[in-house]
């Protein structure tokens, strides 16, 4: 039967996981929710999470996993949340960078017990607990020196005589109703706990792993198992489980002291150790905060330690690392011969735990691991409370501040999960251009979030709802476009499930603005230089050449075309110098008679037989110097293209002016191009019409290449602000 993995995927994990679980031969049923996760459980083997879930975290799904294994994948190390995960039931935890997906898929397989492919590699791993084969009949055939050490027989007294010598009647039908699920073909291997009772009497706790013995006919000839004693085991999964649900009690204390009374409180009913303190840091100190009477009676008050000493605690909170000491004899005058070892855990940077052992034996690994997840559970209740205390006194100043705050800040409350606007301060009218008395009542995303980002404007409402804060950039519409903000998002109640918050906007419109310009000024700069290198290059190239050929020939022809090169290239460097001196911008703009500015570029053109049209054009704010060098480039386009027997048209448009002549007009496939910096159909230097775009921006304005009514050439500006 193929074992069936619920797996949650994760972004950052893509889709490698569930490759590796499919290749290792794992059925992969994917979910997106806990609710889906808990829909597949009753089929499940195994859980693997390796992302995050819209309606939990892996902690939900470790409480409501039941029997059914879970082994988180996370992406970076954090004790606290691994302690927090193995106290609510998970079974492994595994780090993304340490452990590669096919790494995972053997971890997953050794939580199985599917680590490896047959039944008698599992006996070998197994050889040193009890191993046993049994007939048809159910009497035993084999048993190891393991297994008889565990009961007490010799293996004269139990090979040959049934099972029922070391099982209960239950244990007898447990046993049954196993070989029943594996003949039905249901499983390979049946776990299952029981009791053994030993030839003494004692009856010791164990799991056994049982088969059927493989047979070439595959008729049924017995089966093969293995017992393990799961006493320990089960005293230490019980353990856990009471941490588990001492954690909500340290999750609910209202303060750091309630905390610090839990943790003492576990440590003694839980761990078993009745002596034991918890100190606090206040200051550069630690302070005792809980200590049990029984604390007190043996080994009296307990002290306060500075941050700085070499007290056991000071130590072990400074070092950020737990440690026994076993001189316990030197440490304490009054617990002198009463106590064996002190364990000493810090609880991150809040405080530390002490344990004393009265035991020669000290603590065993069982001890030390449990003391530490208490320790890392208390370290995360406090940094919750921490947390909550910084957030609640961001959440008060943001309240008080809310009326005279400078920035465009709202008050919301959830209904079904859509922001609706309670109260919005005067600079959000003044900024978004919507009072609060229209906006109050209804969702404000439908005001100010434009329709591409709907997704992250939900992302942010569940953060709100969820008692989490948010600070980043978002692009919000006002009633007269759209702007940047930094938007900041607190909660009302934080840390837990949530319906009001506050939202506070800044306006980074114009440092935006001058961002995308500075990119866009980098790109024209890229693109311009480009051009200089190239079209200044061959013209040198060509002069020096000719310059080559002519002092070897004295042809005069040489030098004559090496002059028309070097020509060539000071009208180049003109045109650069114009494109260079004209700057991205405009200053004051001023009031210009279109007619004007027209007439005198013309006058300023030899335009030879080529005639012009004025129509009845408006007073514009412009440049007039710039304004009349764009009408000179776009003249000179005119004539040079056109011919000096071409009319030119200069005529007015509901918001600006176009240029039109009635030459052959430029092809519709090179008009996207004819702006562009160098390019040139003549063997012009290309910067004419270039520095008409840019003059046009430089103004606001934008320019369209189109076809005149003759069929000519048109260049269409709009977007012109008028004169009063």
């Amino acid at each position: 039967m193929t074992p069936r993995v619920v797996h949650v995927d994760g972004a950052d994990a893509g889709g490698a996981v569930a490759a590796a679980l499919s290749a290792a031969g794992y059925e992969v049923v994917p979910a997106g929710s806990v609710a889906a996760v808990r829909d597949h459980l009753p089929d499940a083997d195994a859980v693997v999470t390796a992302g995050t879930l819209p309606d939990g975290d892996a902690l939900d799904l470790c409480a409501g996993a039941a029997d059914v294994p879970v082994v988180v994948y996370a992406a970076d190390p954090d004790a606290s949340v691994a302690s927090a995960l193995f106290a609510a039931g998970a079974s492994d935890y595994v780090l993304r960078d340490e452990v590669s997906p096919e790494g995972l898929v053997e971890r997953v397989s050794a939580v199985l017990g599917e680590a490896v492919d047959s039944r008698y590699r599992r006996l070998v791993d197994a050889v040193g607990d009890f191993l046993y084969v049994t007939d048809e009949e159910g009497r035993f055939v084999t048993l190891n020196d393991a297994a008889l050490e565990m009961s007490g027989y010799t293996r004269e007294e139990a090979v040959g005589e049934h099972s029922s010598l070391v099982l209960s009647e239950a244990g007898v039908e447990q046993g049954e109703a196993a070989i029943r699920r594996l003949l039905a073909g249901e499983e390979e291997t049946v776990t299952y706990e029981m009791d053994l009772h030993t030839k003494s009497g004692e009856r010791l706790r164990v799991e056994n792993h049982v088969s059927l013995l493989p047979m070439p006919d595959g008729e049924f000839r017995g089966t093969v198992g293995v017992l393990r004693d799961v006493s320990e085991r089960r005293s230490r999964d019980e353990r856990l489980r009471e941490l588990h649900d001492a954690t909500r009690d340290l999750f609910a204390a209202p303060d750091r002291e309630a905390v610090a009374e839990a943790a003492a409180r576990a440590a003694a009913t839980i761990l078993g150790y009745p002596i034991n303190g918890v100190r606090l840091v206040e200051g550069d100190r630690l302070v005792p905060v809980a200590v049990p009477d029984e604390t007190r009676d043996i080994i009296g008050e307990r002290p306060v330690y500075d941050f700085d000493s070499d007290a056991p605690p000071a130590v072990a909170l400074r070092e950020g690392e737990p440690f026994v000491r076993r001189d316990f004899d030197a440490a304490d005058e009054r617990g002198r011969g009463a106590l064996a070892a002190a364990m000493y855990l810090p609880f991150g940077h809040h405080g530390t735990l002490t344990i004393a052992a009265t035991d020669e034996a000290g603590f065993s690994e069982t001890d030390e691991m449990l003391a530490g997840v208490l320790a890392a559970n208390v370290a995360a209740a406090l940094d919750r409370l921490e947390q909550r205390a910084e957030l609640a006194a961001e959440r008060d100043r943001l309240s008080a501040l809310f009326e005279n705050i400078p920035d465009p800040a709202i008050y919301v409350e959830f209904e079904d999960g859509t922001p609706v606007v309670r109260d919005a301060n005067p600079a959000f009218e003044a900024t978004f251009g919507y009072d609060a008395a229209t906006l109050a009542g209804d969702s404000v995303d439908e005001y100010i979030v434009p329709d591409a980002d709907d997704d992250r404007a939900r992302s942010y409402n569940r953060q709100i709802r969820e008692g989490e804060s948010f600070h980043g950039e978002v692009r919000r519409q006002s009633s007269d476009g759209l702007r940047d903000f930094l938007l900041h998002v607190v909660p009302y109640e934080i840390g837990e499930r949530t319906t009001r918050g506050f939202a506070i906007y800044t306006d980074i419109t114009d440092q935006k603005e001058r961002q995308r310009e500075l990119e866009r000024q980098n790109e024209r700069l890229e693109e311009f230089a480009g051009v200089v290198s190239h079209d200044l290059r061959n013209p040198l190239n060509v002069a020096a050449g000719r310059l080559d050929l002519g002092r070897e020939t004295g042809d005069d022809e040489h030098f004559e075309a090496a002059d028309r090169a070097l020509e060539r290239m000071e009208r180049l460097i003109d045109g650069l110098l114009a494109l260079a001196r004209q700057g991205r911008t405009v200053g004051d703009a001023a009031p210009v008679a279109l007619g004007d500015a027209a007439r005198a570029a013309w006058n300023g053109v030899a335009t030879g037989e080529a005639a012009a049209e004025f129509g009845d054009l408006p007073t514009v704010l412009a440049d007039r110097a710039r304004l009349e060098q764009l009408f000179e480039n776009l003249f000179r386009n005119s004539v040079d293209h056109a011919g000096e027997g071409v009319t030119v048209t200069v005529e007015a448009l509901s918001d600006g002016f176009a240029v039109a002549d009635d030459g052959p007009g430029i092809p519709e496939s090179e008009r996207e191009h004819v702006l562009e910096f160098g390019y040139s159909t003549d063997g012009g230097t290309g910067f004419g019409l270039a520095i008409v775009r840019e003059i046009a921006e430089a103004h606001g304005w934008t320019m369209a290449v189109e076809a005149s009514e003759s069929g000519g050439a048109r260049f269409a500006f709009r977007g012109v602000e008028l004169a009063d």
